[in-house]
């Protein structure tokens, strides 16, 4: 990894991207940080299904993957 170059966004990446632009966070223009924490909550999202929970269960189990720790960096 290491590059800072931009693909194709997932729900996750998209969500994460616009929190990151509405709170101004320096982690905004960050695409590996983007693309790490959207894929981090997409597998904790599927996992969670696998484990037997609802959908809205498994969205929020990933959605606190996608935004853990960023209000410290705000």
């Amino acid at each position: 990894m290491g590059n800072n170059v931009p693909r194709e966004l997932s729900y996750y990446g998209m969500y994460l991207r616009k929190f990151l632009e509405e709170t101004d966070s320096p982690k905004k223009n960050d695409e590996t940080f983007i693309n790490e924490r959207a894929d981090a909550a997409e597998i904790e999202y599927e996992e969670r299904r696998r484990d037997g929970l609802t959908v809205d269960q498994a969205q929020e189990c990933a959605m606190a993957v996608l935004v853990a720790g960023i209000s410290e960096d705000i």
